[in-house]
């Protein structure tokens, strides 16, 4: 009952939502020469340093096939880390406004989620761009794409309102999320393949629930393949439980929230 009352309010706040989510993608390159255009120049440079420094030590085939890769994994992977970090200190970062007047707390996470799934599907079309110059290959496989899209999407809304609202009562959890998710970054497979990790540590690739989202991306973008029936079950399965538990931990903490800021 308490995530329908939240979907209900949600909706009758939804312009405020779309205002939200306006704002942020307006002032974040407000005083930037290229603007909006960074959301597509950021992730191509990224990804060519990254090609340069690992594609000889990771033994990729060829400059190309390291860099559909790496791109596959980094562009899911940069709208999880920004989104969380972002969202997950939104309801501090609007702490004034919740004071003054009333508006579902649930809000600002979901803005800078839906701000930051904006800048995610910049990043896919550069993705596009680049892969088209390189060695584009039509696949049916591009066909399931959006389905991995919505399972990354859900797995991000749980952890950015389940820390959106953990934030509030311990204040240093932003902080330690941040070495949380360097760490992450080297336990996902996203500059090295997965064959390359000794057999004795793949345990520890499973244990990371974003892993097997990021295999729907390497196999849809990279491999040009529909990914089998169990990695999309993994995925479903982690989306589905990362989205309940979030919304449930910020349910039950919302309630006193307004006192803990």
């Amino acid at each position: 009952m308490a995530f329908l009352r939240e979907l209900a309010e949600l909706y009758a706040f939804r312009e405020v939502l779309r205002n939200l989510v306006s704002s942020d993608l307006k002032l974040r390159f407000r005083r930037s020469f290229l603007g909006y255009g960074w959301s597509l120049l950021y992730p191509v440079l990224t990804m060519l340093i990254l090609a340069a420094v690992f594609s000889r030590i990771m033994k990729f085939e060829s400059a190309a096939d390291m860099v559909l890769y790496v791109f596959a994994g980094l562009v899911p992977w940069n709208f999880f880390v920004g989104s969380c970090l972002a969202g997950g200190n939104s309801v501090l970062d609007n702490e004034a406004l919740l004071k003054k007047i009333y508006l579902p707390k649930l809000i600002f996470p979901l803005s800078v989620l839906f701000a930051r799934f904006v800048d995610f599907l910049f990043n896919l079309v550069a993705l596009f761009i680049i892969v088209s110059f390189i060695s584009f290959k039509p696949s049916w496989a591009l066909l399931t794409l959006p389905g991995a899209v919505l399972i990354l999407f859900l797995f991000i809304d749980g952890v950015t309102v389940a820390l959106a609202a953990i934030n509030v009562y311990v204040r240093d959890a932003s902080h330690l999320m941040a070495v949380v998710f360097q760490l992450a970054f080297y336990l996902t497979p996203i500059i090295y393949r997965e064959e390359l990790v000794p057999e004795h540590l793949r345990a520890l690739l499973e244990c990371n629930p974003l892993v097997h989202i990021i295999r729907l991306f390497h196999a849809i973008l990279s491999n040009g393949e529909v990914p089998s029936l169990q990695q999309w079950g993994l995925g479903v399965g982690v989306a589905v439980a990362a989205a309940g538990v979030g919304h449930w931990i910020f349910v039950r903490l919302e309630r006193n929230l307004i006192f803990r800021l």
